[in-house]
């Protein structure tokens, strides 16, 4: 394991020691619904600037185990400085339960994209002093988390895709390009990510493998296929209740791969 330099007193927000295992989401209303169906008492420790953690205790196999549920903020750079402080506070295993910001339709909401690598975090490897011809290289999973899970949808019968993720800092310019200023420099880089094809996008998971692999622990990370693109909001009417069921099928997924 890496040797980890920071301690509990450099964190802003996170002050006290977290559970070693946990879930984290950039969702607050996602965190909160997952830790009221999961946790037994739980209870909410931290909730300031846009961090969020929720403790308690969940139940596997007949035991019961101290989890947290925490959400951090949207973007890579909010979200580095929440997985720093979850990691600097104790947590060792890291399991991102996200939403994939590709175009989804209702056809992809019963199967969720496990993430085998992330690419194209720039601005936080660049202030992590990483060398310049470094910062497009491939994060990747803790091997043995992302077998777990593989194992866990196969054994709750979830269908699955290992796919690349790209980092994007501008989520409605990659949905959108013919909206944007320059959309033909848009479309060549979506032209890039097709050569990966399938591939997902998303705003937190480099940052998330970024940390874990600078302070040794383990993580991972899971997306589930949500509709956004709809006059409702994400979780309103009929799609956004097909994906709150779903979300507690893939939380029991996860928390099973984890314990």
């Amino acid at each position: 394991m890496k040797q980890c330099l920071f301690t509990i007193e450099q964190n802003i927000i996170i002050k006290t020691p977290v559970p070693q295992k946990g879930i984290v989401s950039s969702n607050p209303e996602r965190t909160l619904r997952l830790a009221s169906h999961f946790l037994d008492n739980p209870c909410v420790e931290i909730q300031s600037w846009g961090i969020g953690v929720i403790t308690g205790k969940v139940t596997c196999g007949g035991v019961d185990e101290d989890f947290f549920f925490a959400y951090a903020p949207m973007g890579a750079s909010g979200s580095a400085m929440a997985f720093h402080e979850l990691f600097v506070a104790g947590a060792q295993e890291v399991v991102r339960l996200g939403s994939n910001d590709v175009w989804v339709t209702e056809d992809d909401m019963n199967s969720l994209v496990l993430i085998a690598e992330a690419r194209g975090l720039r601005g936080v490897s660049w202030d992590q002093g990483i060398d310049e011809k470094d910062v497009d290289k491939p994060l990747l999973p803790d091997h043995d988390l992302h077998r777990r899970l593989i194992e866990s949808c196969q054994l709750g019968r979830f269908q699955y895709s290992e796919r690349v993720c790209f980092n994007v800092d501008d989520y409605h310019a990659y949905l959108y390009p013919e909206r944007m200023e320059n959309p033909q420099r848009i479309q060549q880089r979506l032209a890039t990510y097709n050569a990966c094809a399938p591939y997902c996008r998303d705003m937190e998971t480099a940052s998330l493998f970024l940390k874990a692999n600078q302070f040794g622990r383990k993580a991972s990370s899971v997306l589930q296929n949500v509709v956004k693109q709809k006059d409702e909001s994400p979780y309103e009417g009929s799609t956004g209740q097909h994906a709150k069921a779903n979300e507690n099928r893939i939380a029991e997924i996860v928390i099973n791969a984890m314990l």
